[in-house]
């Protein structure tokens, strides 16, 4: 063989070797155009704080974990890793998902930290696009997400869809998926639960959650360390099927929820009760019972996740009667009250 022959064969096979590479996608073999573009988007920025219930506001540890994770992220081979913002500037939503284009992203990660009005919730959670194969690869990689979060003992609210007038409500999914990039919001815990906010109380915890975020890429991706000790190729994330119509968000409360007594401990005011809900729509989440005919409730308890009947203990405090009452919440946080029991 020749100098020439050989010298073209070596740069064929050289940009076989750059131009494709091999990830599981529900245990099918994926080829894609290598290196793996992700675009890493902290959330708000500049005026745009975020939330602002602590001394931190929302946008600071967005930008530090984006950091975390952008520097883990980059200790795999194949991968391109650019950020929307790398400081506290404020970035216009459209600008973040044309820049994401302008680089031909693969995927957008936009992270974010959570805050309810009633300051009573708790967990983790992922947002998505509502169409096509867009949220198929936005669930699947939002499950590798939570499958992280549950590790570090997080409560696990789900992977959801919001619809608003334009389509889906989240402007940086919106803008995405106008682009076909798939996106997904990584609403990573409660700053204002007392559930969560260890987790982000020290830069060692943020860390950890910018390591958790790209360790959930990596394994979407199939992505191997570049020292060769993390292998991923192999690694298959959660098939999920491409719907054929939009993916609404459930806006009604679960159906139906009924109390009834198992067993109450007179002396120390322990009741056991049976719970039964129905949402036919979404997933149960919480539950919560009231002393007082509903003026105030218990802190949210998880509701076991599969199941429409489950059993519950609380303690109903001090009284000679109680009637105590239930609620049960479901994954878009819509409630529904049970039947009252007395108990003398």
């Amino acid at each position: 063989m020749t100098n020439r022959i050989r010298n073209i064969v070596s740069l064929i096979l050289c940009a076989a070797v750059f131009c494709v590479a091999v990830f599981q996608l529900g245990g099918l073999k994926v080829y894609a155009e290598e290196p793996v573009v992700v675009v890493i988007d902290p959330g708000h920025g500049g005026k745009n704080l975020g939330t602002d219930y602590l001394s931190i506001p929302e946008k600071a540890y967005t930008l530090m974990v984006a950091l975390y994770m952008k520097e883990h992220l980059e200790t795999y081979q194949n991968v391109k890793v650019y950020m929307t913002r790398t400081q506290d500037i404020d970035v216009d939503l459209e600008d973040r998902a044309e820049f994401a284009k302008s680089v031909n992203a693969d995927f957008l990660f936009s992270l974010h930290f959570n805050m309810s009005l009633s300051h009573t919730l708790y967990g983790s959670e992922v947002w998505i696009p509502s169409t096509g194969t867009l949220y198929s690869q936005a669930y699947s990689a939002g499950n590798e997400f939570m499958k992280q979060f549950e590790e570090m003992g997080l409560f696990n609210r789900g992977i959801k869809t919001r619809i608003g007038d334009r389509g889906d409500y989240y402007g940086i999914i919106r803008h995405c998926t106008t682009r076909n990039i798939p996106s997904i919001i990584v609403e990573h815990c409660h700053v204002d639960s007392v559930n969560d906010i260890a987790n982000i109380q020290s830069p060692e915890k943020l860390k950890e959650f910018g390591i958790r975020d790209a360790e959930a890429v990596a394994k979407y991706f199939g992505l191997t360390s570049k020292d060769n000790k993390t292998d991923y190729s192999t690694y298959a994330p959660l098939a999920v099927p491409t719907p054929a119509s939009i993916v609404y968000n459930d806006t009604t409360p679960p159906e139906y929820v009924t109390a009834k007594l198992v067993k109450y401990d007179k002396t120390s005011k322990y009741a056991t009760v049976e719970l039964t809900a129905i949402d036919n729509e979404s997933a149960l989440q919480y539950y919560a019972f009231s002393c007082d005919n509903g003026t105030t409730w218990s802190t949210f308890q998880p509701w076991k996740r599969g199941v429409n009947t489950m059993t519950a203990t609380v303690n109903l405090g001090i009284g000679k009667k109680t009637n105590v009452l239930f609620k049960v919440s479901n994954i878009y946080d819509r409630e529904t009250t049970s039947n009252v029991l007395t108990l003398n």
